[in-house]
Parts: structure tokens; C-alpha cells; sequence
């Protein structure tokens, strides 16, 4: 009997140090984030099916665009992306417009992207038709977004999108410099860079019970490879009133990542997927940031790890244009079926590397 009794209590005694062991441990999140998700025309030509209806959105195959990246994406616990286009118009076009076919956006939600980000310089490009039908396609597509609203009170309500990550409460607020002179159509609203909006959605943030703030401004100059002073004023002010990181879109091209505990800032994450080639445009990242929380209950950013992309446009790498890790790819210049493209990456990742320090 007392060494059932002993085994019993060596039973209960080994369970509880491992419960105790457990509870111990900081819960872990990781956080992606992707730059700018272009539809230039010519990207949207290479996705038409052979015969294919320009017109049909089922005809256009963008299986292509993320599969090189889809490990990254699958170890994400949360991933976003700034999808840079009304979505749905007819007929679909590019810059200066745009409207990219709702399948781009069905492709990205199959791709496991949880968060679309529609605060950028372009959302405004087919004017009230083309929020309208962005509203409805994103809605059912049971994607959330956030950038845009249809109406005061819905960005009221819903502004930040708080979002509860493995029991982390993370706001993400998304805004961006102007929508290129168009005026936003009513009654919807963009979130602007406008000072006394923001401090306010930040304000709402720490309200509503949010743990860690992320700002994804839509700023900065194009094709600029360094922060600009209006940039590095508006950091300031969204440090000062909460914001624990931020992670920039706009400028076409990757700008530095620093991190100073407890604040992290990448400036911009360049281009993700796009029809650009000007030097460095098709050098993009991949922006992962580790969340912990600590035995005290303490949520803070652990790490912040970026990947480096290459984007390779139609009949380079392959048919389509794609998305890949530019380490993985160093060294297999055999696959490429245009070599040159191979050549122009390695070329502009070493110049990158320099300017950069890596």
C-alpha cells in the first residue's frame, strides 16, 4: 500500500513540475510581413490562361506569383501583405490605375495570407466602383482588411484591427502619405498620414486591450534607398505614442532595418511582387518579427529576422513572374531559363550587401 501510495505521489509530483515547467515557458508568435503586392499590365498578361477570357477573372492563374516562398508563409502564425490595387474593376489595367482581377487576391488568401493592408497611394485608382468592388470581393472572401472603411463609424469600430495571435493582442494600423490626388470617394474613409488620426487610432489601440502596436505606413520617396527626414519625424511620433514596430511600404525599393530594444523599425520592404526593373526594385524582404511573451506576462519583440526576395519577372526564371529567396537561390543559375536574370540579381545583391553592411 505505501508504495502504491509513493508512486501515486511521485505521479502527481512529476505532473505538476511539468505543468510548472510549461507555464514557464514564453508563449512564442511569428509575425510576416510582405511588401508591396504590385498588378502591373504585364503581370496580369503572363497570368492569362492560353485562350483565356482578358475579361473572366477564373481565367487568370497566379499560382506561379508565391509557391517559391510558401515555406516562409506556412511557418508564419500571422501574415499580411500590402495588396497595392483596387481589386475586381473591368477591364483590369496598370499603372497609372490600376485593377487587378479578384483572383490575385484569392491566390494571396490561398497562400495563407491572413491580414490585406489597402492604406497605399493607389487604393483610390477606379475611383467609388473600385472601392466598392474591393469591399465586396475582400469581404467575401473572409480575408480581414484594413486601410480602408466604408463609412466613419465602420473605421471607428474596426480601426485598429486588433487581432488575437495564439493569446497576443496585436494591433496593426495601417495608413498612408495621400491615394495620388484622388479624392477618397464618399462615405468611405483611407487612413491618411494625418497626425491627430493617428494618435487617435493609437490611443484606440491601447483602449482596447491591445499588447503590441504595429504601424505600416504607406511613406517615404520613391526609389530612395535611405530613410527621408519626414520619415524619420513621423517615427518619432508613432515611438512616442505607443507604437512598438514599424514596417514601411512605398518606396519601391528595401530600405535599413533597425532594431533598438524595445522598438524595431524596418523602413520600407520594397517591392514583393512587381513588374519594375530598375536597379534594386526587384530586391524585396520578407519581415519576420518574434513575439514573445515572458514568465511575468510581458509581450515584446525578440527578434526581427528579415528575408531577402528577388522577384523574377515573366520568362526569366520561369513562365510567370515569381517570388524567391535570393539565398536559396545563389549558385543555381542552370534553372534560370533567361541567364541574364540570374547574373542581374547576384550582380545587384552584392551591391546591396555593400551599401548595406551585410
Amino acid at each position: 500500500m505505501r508504495k502504491t501510495r509513493r508512486k501515486i505521489l511521485a505521479l502527481l509530483l512529476g505532473l505538476a513540475l511539468c505543468q510548472t515547467a510549461a507555464a514557464s515557458l514564453p508563449d512564442t508568435v511569428r509575425i510576416v510581413i510582405v511588401g508591396d503586392v504590385m498588378s502591373h499590365g504585364p503581370q496580369a498578361m503572363a497570368a492569362l490562361r492560353p485562350g483565356g477570357d482578358r475579361s473572366n477573372p477564373d481565367d487568370y492563374d497566379y499560382t506561379a506569383c508565391f509557391r517559391h516562398v510558401q515555406d516562409r508563409f506556412d511557418a508564419a502564425d500571422f501574415l499580411v501583405a500590402n495588396l497595392e490595387f483596387p481589386c475586381g474593376v473591368k477591364p483590369y489595367s496598370g499603372f497609372p490605375f490600376f485593377s487587378a482581377p479578384q483572383s490575385l487576391a484569392y491566390e494571396a488568401k490561398r497562400c495563407g495570407i491572413d491580414l490585406f493592408l489597402t492604406a497605399n497611394n493607389h487604393i483610390c485608382d477606379q475611383g467609388r466602383v473600385g472601392m466598392d468592388s474591393t469591399y465586396v470581393i475582400y469581404s467575401r472572401l473572409g480575408v480581414p482588411f484594413t486601410g480602408f472603411y466604408r463609412s466613419e463609424g465602420e473605421e471607428y469600430e474596426t480601426n485598429p484591427m486588433i487581432v488575437d495571435i495564439h493569446g497576443i493582442r496585436v494591433a496593426f494600423v495601417n495608413f498612408t502619405y495621400g491615394t495620388n490626388g484622388i479624392p477618397v470617394p464618399q462615405p468611405y474613409r483611407v487612413n491618411l498620414l494625418d497626425s491627430t488620426h493617428v494618435q487617435e487610432v493609437l490611443a484606440r489601440a491601447k483602449d482596447r486591450g491591445a499588447e503590441l502596436t504595429i504601424a505600416i505606413p504607406h511613406w517615404g520617396e520613391e526609389y530612395h534607398q535611405t530613410p527621408s527626414a519626414q520619415q524619420r519625424r513621423w517615427a518619432e511620433m508613432l515611438f512616442r505614442h505607443g507604437v512598438d514596430a514599424i514596417v514601411g511600404g512605398h518606396p519601391h525599393v528595401v530600405q535599413p532595418v533597425e532594431f533598438k530594444p524595445p522598438h524595431v523599425i524596418a523602413w520600407s520592404l520594397g517591392n514583393f511582387i512587381s513588374n519594375q526593373s530598375d536597379i534594386f526594385t526587384q530586391i524585396g524582404m520578407l519581415f519576420e518579427l518574434v513575439v514573445v511573451r515572458d514568465t511575468r506576462g510581458q509581450v515584446s519583440i525578440a527578434e526581427a529576422n528579415p528575408t531577402y526576395t528577388w522577384c523574377s519577372r515573366r520568362r526569366m526564371l520561369e513562365k510567370n513572374y515569381t517570388v524567391i529567396p535570393i539565398l536559396d537561390w545563389i549558385g543555381r543559375r542552370d534553372e534560370w531559363l533567361d541567364k541574364s536574370d540570374y547574373d542581374k540579381m547576384v550582380r545587384e545583391w552584392e551591391a546591396f550587401k555593400k551599401k548595406f553592411d551585410l
